[in-house]
């Protein structure tokens, strides 16, 4: 099965929180599943454009990315975050291979303008994939670890957000699983109670209660847009649990993992089956 998974960087701040996520992808890749990390990083981003004097900035959940803070995010991003999971693939003993979007134009972006046509510097929007890269590695048995950055037709270096680039990521991937390892159970509904299982026509309705705020907004953003490109399932799980993966993928059938299952509209045999599948969140 080939599985996205995409963490975010409050789980690998430290060696302790790297090394739970990295034994969780190795069972699962051991065990037969093709997977893709994607990762961000934008605490540990935060914490080295401080020590630069760099101020950072941010307009409706999008960094502005001026030239001094994408340098920052290419040394962060795609060099001490990817270097210190390969590391810890390294620790397990399974072979990891660090990219970015600018591998290879794994990740094609075009600028990112806001709304009324604001400039965010040089943020993006990822228009497209190209995941030859990454079958090549995978059906070898290596483990693609992917920062979120992505590149111009012009060569032009992007800030892209990670769940984004999941999202396209999964999509020109043809993954048959997307998902979201954060530090929350799920989404959780206006009594702040976590949602096991989630319709994707039910997601307009729960963001009107006023229940998802944030990050979590965001995410269910990209949900939506997998969703529309025939993903058939996305999982928000809680990637501080030692077995949410296991759980998740059904490779051990005890393990009880919180999280929430969203799918699109399905018939009702076909939505069943794809519950049954994810282990522990239907």
């Amino acid at each position: 099965m080939k599985v996205v998974v995409k963490v975010g960087g409050t789980l690998l701040e430290t060696a302790e929180d790297r090394l739970r996520i990295v034994e969780q992808v190795a069972r699962q890749a051991r065990a037969g599943h093709q997977i893709l990390l994607v990762h961000g990083g934008g605490k540990q981003l935060t914490q080295f454009l401080d020590r630069a004097g760099v101020a950072s900035r941010f307009v409706d959940g999008f960094r502005v990315t001026t030239a001094e803070t994408l340098d920052g995010v290419v040394k962060v991003f795609a060099g001490t975050v990817n270097h210190e999971l390969l590391a810890t693939f390294v620790r397990v003993g399974l072979p990891a291979v660090g990219l970015s979007g600018i591998d290879a134009s794994c990740l094609v972006a075009e600028k990112l303008l806001g709304p009324n046509g604001q400039d965010w510097g040089f943020v993006g929007k990822v228009v497209g994939a190209n995941p030859a890269l990454w079958d090549a590695l995978s059906v070898t048995g290596y483990v693609p670890v992917m920062a979120c950055l992505a590149v111009g037709k012009d060569g032009q270096i992007y800030n892209v957000n990670a769940d984004q680039a999941a999202v396209a990521c999964a999509v020109h991937w043809k993954a048959e699983r997307l998902i979201f390892l954060t530090d929350v159970d799920g989404v959780r509904d206006a009594h702040g109670l976590t949602v096991t299982r989630l319709g994707g026509e039910e997601i307009p309705g729960l963001i009107a209660t006023g229940a998802v705020t944030g990050g979590m907004l965001a995410k269910l953003s990209a949900v939506q847009e997998a969703l529309a490109n025939h993903i058939p399932g996305v999982v928000i799980g809680n990637g501080r649990g030692e077995g949410t993966l296991d759980g998740v993928l059904n490779a051990v059938p005890e393990s009880r993992v919180s999280g929430t299952l969203i799918v699109a509209p399905l018939a009702p045999a076909k939505s069943q089956a794809i519950e049954a599948a994810v282990k522990g969140v239907d």
